[in-house]
Protein backbone atom coordinates (compact mmCIF):
# COMPACT_ATOMS: atom_id res chain seq x y z
CA UNK A 1 0.00 0.00 0.00
CA UNK A 2 1.13 3.53 -0.81
CA UNK A 3 0.28 5.77 2.15
CA UNK A 4 0.17 9.55 1.82
CA UNK A 5 -0.84 12.34 4.19
CA UNK A 6 -2.04 15.80 3.18
CA UNK A 7 -0.19 18.57 5.07
CA UNK A 8 -1.95 21.86 4.44
CA UNK A 9 -0.76 24.16 7.22
CA UNK A 10 2.49 22.65 8.55
CA UNK A 11 5.55 24.85 7.98
CA UNK A 12 8.58 23.10 6.46
CA UNK A 13 10.61 23.70 9.60
CA UNK A 14 8.18 21.49 11.51
CA UNK A 15 8.30 18.73 8.92
CA UNK A 16 12.09 18.46 9.00
CA UNK A 17 12.24 17.95 12.76
CA UNK A 18 14.01 14.62 13.39
CA UNK A 19 11.09 13.14 15.33
CA UNK A 20 8.61 13.95 12.53
CA UNK A 21 10.88 12.63 9.79
CA UNK A 22 11.56 9.48 11.81
CA UNK A 23 7.82 8.85 12.30
CA UNK A 24 7.03 9.24 8.61
CA UNK A 25 10.03 7.18 7.55
CA UNK A 26 9.14 4.41 9.99
CA UNK A 27 5.63 4.07 8.57
CA UNK A 28 6.52 4.96 4.98
CA UNK A 29 4.19 7.97 4.91
CA UNK A 30 4.67 10.25 1.90
CA UNK A 31 3.48 13.77 2.78
CA UNK A 32 1.72 16.06 0.30
CA UNK A 33 2.95 19.46 1.41
CA UNK A 34 1.04 22.65 0.61
CA UNK A 35 3.19 25.54 -0.59
CA UNK A 36 1.99 28.99 -1.54
CA UNK A 37 3.79 31.10 -4.09
CA UNK A 38 5.18 33.52 -1.51
CA UNK A 39 6.62 30.81 0.76
CA UNK A 40 8.76 28.73 -1.57
CA UNK A 41 12.33 28.96 -0.31
CA UNK A 42 15.35 27.29 1.27
CA UNK A 43 13.32 25.48 3.95
CA UNK A 44 11.39 23.60 1.28
CA UNK A 45 14.61 22.68 -0.52
CA UNK A 46 16.04 21.25 2.70
CA UNK A 47 12.79 19.40 3.34
CA UNK A 48 12.73 17.77 -0.09
CA UNK A 49 16.37 16.69 0.19
CA UNK A 50 15.90 15.25 3.69
CA UNK A 51 12.85 13.28 2.64
CA UNK A 52 14.60 12.01 -0.47
CA UNK A 53 17.50 10.80 1.69
CA UNK A 54 14.94 9.07 3.95
CA UNK A 55 13.64 7.10 0.97
CA UNK A 56 10.26 8.88 0.86
CA UNK A 57 8.50 10.48 -2.11
CA UNK A 58 6.79 13.67 -0.94
CA UNK A 59 4.53 15.76 -3.14
CA UNK A 60 4.54 19.51 -3.39
CA UNK A 61 0.99 20.85 -3.30
CA UNK A 62 0.87 24.33 -4.88
CA UNK A 63 -1.88 26.63 -3.64
CA UNK A 64 -2.90 30.07 -4.88
CA UNK A 65 -4.08 33.17 -3.04
CA UNK A 66 -7.69 33.22 -1.80
CA UNK A 67 -8.47 35.93 -4.34
CA UNK A 68 -7.23 33.66 -7.14
CA UNK A 69 -9.38 30.80 -5.87
CA UNK A 70 -6.79 29.01 -3.67
CA UNK A 71 -7.20 25.69 -5.52
CA UNK A 72 -6.35 25.31 -9.23
CA UNK A 73 -9.45 25.26 -11.41
CA UNK A 74 -10.78 26.34 -14.77
CA UNK A 75 -10.55 30.10 -14.17
CA UNK A 76 -7.01 30.33 -12.78
CA UNK A 77 -5.40 27.60 -14.91
CA UNK A 78 -2.89 29.88 -16.65
CA UNK A 79 -1.70 31.47 -13.39
CA UNK A 80 -1.43 28.02 -11.82
CA UNK A 81 0.55 26.66 -14.77
CA UNK A 82 2.93 29.62 -14.49
CA UNK A 83 3.38 28.97 -10.78
CA UNK A 84 4.13 25.28 -11.35
CA UNK A 85 6.78 26.15 -13.92
CA UNK A 86 8.33 28.55 -11.39
CA UNK A 87 8.45 25.69 -8.89
CA UNK A 88 10.48 23.53 -11.27
CA UNK A 89 12.81 26.44 -12.06
CA UNK A 90 13.33 26.82 -8.32
CA UNK A 91 13.94 23.07 -8.02
CA UNK A 92 16.61 23.21 -10.71
CA UNK A 93 18.31 26.10 -8.96
CA UNK A 94 18.23 24.33 -5.59
CA UNK A 95 19.17 20.96 -7.13
CA UNK A 96 15.96 19.50 -5.75
CA UNK A 97 14.07 16.52 -7.15
CA UNK A 98 10.25 16.76 -7.04
CA UNK A 99 8.85 13.23 -7.35
CA UNK A 100 5.17 14.21 -7.10
CA UNK A 101 3.10 17.33 -7.65
CA UNK A 102 -0.47 17.67 -6.38
CA UNK A 103 -2.95 19.45 -8.65
CA UNK A 104 -5.85 20.00 -6.26
CA UNK A 105 -8.68 20.65 -8.71
CA UNK A 106 -11.59 22.22 -6.83
CA UNK A 107 -14.09 25.05 -7.39
CA UNK A 108 -12.69 28.48 -6.48
CA UNK A 109 -12.45 29.14 -2.75
CA UNK A 110 -14.40 32.38 -3.04
CA UNK A 111 -17.35 30.38 -4.38
CA UNK A 112 -17.29 28.26 -1.23
CA UNK A 113 -17.40 31.39 0.93
CA UNK A 114 -20.30 32.83 -1.09
CA UNK A 115 -22.30 29.65 -0.63
CA UNK A 116 -21.49 29.25 3.07
CA UNK A 117 -22.51 32.85 3.82
CA UNK A 118 -26.00 32.33 2.34
CA UNK A 119 -28.90 31.16 4.52
CA UNK A 120 -31.80 28.79 3.90
CA UNK A 121 -33.25 28.81 0.40
CA UNK A 122 -30.83 31.59 -0.51
CA UNK A 123 -28.08 28.97 -0.30
CA UNK A 124 -29.81 26.83 -2.94
CA UNK A 125 -30.23 29.87 -5.17
CA UNK A 126 -26.60 30.84 -4.69
CA UNK A 127 -25.41 27.34 -5.62
CA UNK A 128 -27.51 27.33 -8.77
CA UNK A 129 -26.34 30.82 -9.76
CA UNK A 130 -22.66 29.89 -9.29
CA UNK A 131 -22.91 26.57 -11.08
CA UNK A 132 -24.82 28.16 -13.96
CA UNK A 133 -22.19 30.91 -14.30
CA UNK A 134 -19.49 28.22 -14.26
CA UNK A 135 -21.06 26.39 -17.19
CA UNK A 136 -19.01 27.55 -20.14
CA UNK A 137 -17.81 24.77 -22.40
CA UNK A 138 -15.54 27.02 -24.46
CA UNK A 139 -13.70 28.24 -21.36
CA UNK A 140 -13.62 24.67 -20.01
CA UNK A 141 -12.01 23.39 -23.22
CA UNK A 142 -9.36 26.11 -23.06
CA UNK A 143 -8.58 25.07 -19.49
CA UNK A 144 -8.35 21.42 -20.56
CA UNK A 145 -5.75 22.37 -23.15
CA UNK A 146 -3.79 24.35 -20.55
CA UNK A 147 -3.80 21.45 -18.10
CA UNK A 148 -2.88 18.93 -20.78
CA UNK A 149 0.14 21.03 -21.67
CA UNK A 150 0.98 21.39 -18.00
CA UNK A 151 0.77 17.63 -17.44
CA UNK A 152 3.12 17.08 -20.39
CA UNK A 153 5.53 19.65 -18.91
CA UNK A 154 5.44 18.02 -15.47
CA UNK A 155 6.14 14.60 -16.97
CA UNK A 156 9.14 16.06 -18.83
CA UNK A 157 10.53 17.10 -15.43
CA UNK A 158 10.47 13.47 -14.29
CA UNK A 159 7.58 14.16 -11.92
CA UNK A 160 4.18 12.50 -11.47
CA UNK A 161 0.86 14.15 -10.62
CA UNK A 162 -1.68 13.28 -7.96
CA UNK A 163 -5.04 14.99 -8.36
CA UNK A 164 -7.61 15.14 -5.53
CA UNK A 165 -11.10 14.77 -7.00
CA UNK A 166 -14.61 15.55 -5.80
CA UNK A 167 -16.49 12.22 -5.41
CA UNK A 168 -19.47 13.53 -7.40
CA UNK A 169 -17.29 13.45 -10.51
CA UNK A 170 -17.57 9.66 -10.45
CA UNK A 171 -20.78 10.11 -12.46
CA UNK A 172 -18.96 12.04 -15.19
CA UNK A 173 -16.27 9.38 -15.44
CA UNK A 174 -18.77 6.54 -15.56
CA UNK A 175 -20.84 8.36 -18.22
CA UNK A 176 -17.84 9.46 -20.27
CA UNK A 177 -18.94 13.08 -19.92
CA UNK A 178 -17.57 16.37 -18.57
CA UNK A 179 -20.90 17.90 -17.56
CA UNK A 180 -20.23 18.13 -13.81
CA UNK A 181 -16.58 19.00 -14.35
CA UNK A 182 -17.75 22.05 -16.29
CA UNK A 183 -20.18 23.01 -13.52
CA UNK A 184 -17.46 22.61 -10.89
CA UNK A 185 -14.64 24.13 -12.97
CA UNK A 186 -12.46 21.03 -12.48
CA UNK A 187 -11.00 19.54 -15.71
CA UNK A 188 -10.34 16.02 -14.49
CA UNK A 189 -11.06 13.22 -16.95
CA UNK A 190 -9.89 14.93 -20.21
CA UNK A 191 -6.33 15.20 -18.81
CA UNK A 192 -4.14 12.13 -18.38
CA UNK A 193 -3.24 12.78 -14.74
CA UNK A 194 -1.09 10.04 -13.18
CA UNK A 195 -3.15 9.39 -10.03
CA UNK A 196 -6.70 10.54 -9.19
CA UNK A 197 -7.44 10.50 -5.45
CA UNK A 198 -11.15 10.82 -4.70
CA UNK A 199 -11.75 12.90 -1.56
CA UNK A 200 -14.25 10.68 0.25
CA UNK A 201 -14.15 12.45 3.62
CA UNK A 202 -16.79 10.58 5.57
CA UNK A 203 -16.69 12.92 8.57
CA UNK A 204 -17.69 15.79 6.27
CA UNK A 205 -20.40 13.76 4.53
CA UNK A 206 -22.03 12.67 7.76
CA UNK A 207 -21.61 16.10 9.36
CA UNK A 208 -22.99 18.10 6.43
CA UNK A 209 -25.99 15.78 6.19
CA UNK A 210 -26.53 16.07 9.95
CA UNK A 211 -26.09 12.30 10.03
CA UNK A 212 -28.94 11.67 7.60
CA UNK A 213 -26.08 9.79 5.96
CA UNK A 214 -24.70 7.76 8.84
CA UNK A 215 -21.06 6.66 9.14
CA UNK A 216 -22.16 3.21 7.98
CA UNK A 217 -23.93 4.71 4.95
CA UNK A 218 -20.84 6.75 4.11
CA UNK A 219 -18.61 3.68 4.21
CA UNK A 220 -20.83 1.85 1.74
CA UNK A 221 -20.68 4.90 -0.54
CA UNK A 222 -16.89 4.92 -0.22
CA UNK A 223 -16.72 1.24 -1.11
CA UNK A 224 -18.93 1.61 -4.22
CA UNK A 225 -17.01 4.70 -5.35
CA UNK A 226 -13.65 2.94 -4.98
CA UNK A 227 -14.95 -0.20 -6.66
CA UNK A 228 -16.18 1.76 -9.72
CA UNK A 229 -13.08 3.91 -10.00
CA UNK A 230 -10.73 0.94 -9.63
CA UNK A 231 -12.60 -0.81 -12.47
CA UNK A 232 -12.52 2.32 -14.64
CA UNK A 233 -9.16 3.93 -13.85
CA UNK A 234 -7.12 0.90 -12.80
CA UNK A 235 -3.85 1.77 -11.07
CA UNK A 236 -4.62 5.49 -11.40
CA UNK A 237 -7.48 5.17 -8.88
CA UNK A 238 -6.76 6.32 -5.34
CA UNK A 239 -8.70 7.67 -2.38
CA UNK A 240 -8.25 10.29 0.32
CA UNK A 241 -9.97 9.59 3.65
CA UNK A 242 -10.52 11.42 6.91
CA UNK A 243 -10.66 13.94 8.31
CA UNK A 244 -8.30 13.99 11.27
CA UNK A 245 -8.42 17.80 11.61
CA UNK A 246 -9.97 20.80 9.91
CA UNK A 247 -8.85 22.02 6.49
CA UNK A 248 -9.11 25.25 4.53
CA UNK A 249 -12.80 25.78 5.33
CA UNK A 250 -12.01 25.67 9.04
CA UNK A 251 -15.24 24.12 10.30
CA UNK A 252 -15.12 20.57 8.98
CA UNK A 253 -15.98 17.75 11.42
CA UNK A 254 -13.18 15.24 11.95
CA UNK A 255 -12.40 11.93 13.61
CA UNK A 256 -11.31 12.08 17.22
CA UNK A 257 -9.83 8.59 17.36
CA UNK A 258 -7.96 6.46 14.79
CA UNK A 259 -10.34 3.52 15.30
CA UNK A 260 -13.13 5.65 13.79
CA UNK A 261 -11.19 5.86 10.52
CA UNK A 262 -10.30 2.16 10.35
CA UNK A 263 -13.50 1.05 8.51
CA UNK A 264 -12.81 3.63 5.78
CA UNK A 265 -9.37 2.14 5.17
CA UNK A 266 -10.80 -1.39 5.22
CA UNK A 267 -13.50 -0.49 2.68
CA UNK A 268 -10.97 1.10 0.31
CA UNK A 269 -8.71 -1.94 0.52
CA UNK A 270 -11.66 -4.26 -0.10
CA UNK A 271 -12.39 -2.34 -3.31
CA UNK A 272 -8.81 -2.88 -4.48
CA UNK A 273 -7.44 0.60 -3.82
CA UNK A 274 -3.76 0.55 -2.89
CA UNK A 275 -3.00 4.30 -2.91
CA UNK A 276 -4.55 5.86 0.20
CA UNK A 277 -4.08 9.39 1.54
CA UNK A 278 -5.15 10.70 4.93
CA UNK A 279 -6.30 14.25 5.49
CA UNK A 280 -4.51 15.48 7.39
CA UNK A 281 -1.01 15.11 8.76
CA UNK A 282 -1.74 17.97 11.18
CA UNK A 283 -4.32 15.88 13.01
CA UNK A 284 -1.95 12.92 13.24
CA UNK A 285 0.99 14.95 14.55
CA UNK A 286 -1.17 16.85 17.04
CA UNK A 287 -2.43 13.62 18.60
CA UNK A 288 -1.04 12.55 21.96
CA UNK A 289 0.18 9.36 20.29
CA UNK A 290 0.61 9.90 16.51
CA UNK A 291 1.78 6.31 16.06
CA UNK A 292 -1.73 5.07 16.87
CA UNK A 293 -3.16 6.59 13.67
CA UNK A 294 -0.53 4.90 11.53
CA UNK A 295 -0.65 1.57 13.36
CA UNK A 296 -4.39 1.47 12.65
CA UNK A 297 -3.78 2.02 8.94
CA UNK A 298 -1.16 -0.70 8.60
CA UNK A 299 -3.19 -3.07 10.73
CA UNK A 300 -6.19 -2.73 8.42
CA UNK A 301 -7.46 -5.72 6.45
CA UNK A 302 -9.77 -5.56 3.43
CA UNK A 303 -13.36 -5.66 4.67
CA UNK A 304 -16.53 -4.94 2.71
CA UNK A 305 -18.81 -2.69 4.80
CA UNK A 306 -22.47 -3.53 5.42
CA UNK A 307 -24.72 -2.65 2.50
CA UNK A 308 -26.71 0.59 2.69
CA UNK A 309 -29.89 0.66 0.63
CA UNK A 310 -30.28 4.34 1.49
CA UNK A 311 -27.00 5.11 -0.27
CA UNK A 312 -28.02 3.07 -3.29
CA UNK A 313 -31.25 5.08 -3.56
CA UNK A 314 -29.29 8.34 -3.22
CA UNK A 315 -26.86 7.25 -5.93
CA UNK A 316 -29.69 6.35 -8.31
CA UNK A 317 -31.37 9.69 -7.60
CA UNK A 318 -28.09 11.49 -8.31
CA UNK A 319 -27.84 9.80 -11.71
CA UNK A 320 -31.44 10.81 -12.47
CA UNK A 321 -30.76 14.42 -11.53
CA UNK A 322 -27.59 14.29 -13.60
CA UNK A 323 -29.64 13.52 -16.68
CA UNK A 324 -31.90 16.51 -16.00
CA UNK A 325 -29.06 19.02 -15.75
CA UNK A 326 -28.26 20.77 -19.03
CA UNK A 327 -24.93 19.80 -20.53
Amino acid sequence: MILRAWAEFIPPGELIKPEVLYLLQRYRVNPCIAVSRDNLGEDYAKLMKNYRDAGLEPALWPTMSDEQGYWPNERNCEDFASYVKDIFKWADKEEVKIPWLAVDLEPPYYQHTEISSAEGLQKVGKIWHIFNSNRNRQRFNRAVETYRNLQDYIKMQGCQTIVPAIPLLEIDIMKGSVKLQDYLETPLSPVNWDVISFMQYNTVITGMSREFISPGDARWYLYLLCLNMKATLGKRAAVSVGLTSTGKLGNEPYYQYPEEMLPDIEAALAAGIQDIAIFSLEGILNASNPENWLEVVFGACPRIPPRSRKVEVIRRAAVLMYRLFPG
